[in-house]
């Protein structure tokens, strides 16, 4: 988008904004999205000797302590923003600090999630 200046007589100028490439560029935003929102993986535990019900249980489990080290990890992030958010705000940069550590929050909870599984002798499959 970019920004037009048109002279209006007596010397006053209106100023807006140049929307052609509005339409193009919401197309191509909404076709990113639906192509990474396509591309899913399906994670299967296995373990020799358990049956369905005994997975479930154990995933249950460690997804209870992946989702505590999540909010754990959720909670450092708010006090971290409590002190820095400001900096980043003030710098442009508040949105990628908060993607970045919202990532770190989520690798910590898989993690957690493939170290309590395999701890318990499940391997992935899939």
């Amino acid at each position: 988008m970019g920004i037009s200046v048109r002279r209006l007589g007596k010397g006053y100028r209106m100023i807006g904004r140049n929307t052609r490439l509005g339409m193009p560029a919401s197309v191509l935003i909404c076709l990113l999205l639906a192509a990474c929102a396509g591309a899913t993986t399906t994670t299967r535990w296995v373990k020799a000797g358990s049956d369905d019900e005994a997975i479930a249980r154990e995933l249950r489990d460690c997804n209870a302590q992946a989702n505590a080290a999540l909010a754990s990890e959720r909670g450092i992030n708010q006090d971290i923003n409590a002190t820095l958010g400001r900096n980043w705000q003030l710098g442009g940069t508040l949105g990628l600090e908060d993607q970045s550590m919202n990532r770190q929050s989520v690798a910590v909870a898989d993690q957690v999630l493939n170290n309590c599984m395999r701890a318990k002798g499940f391997t992935k499959e899939g």
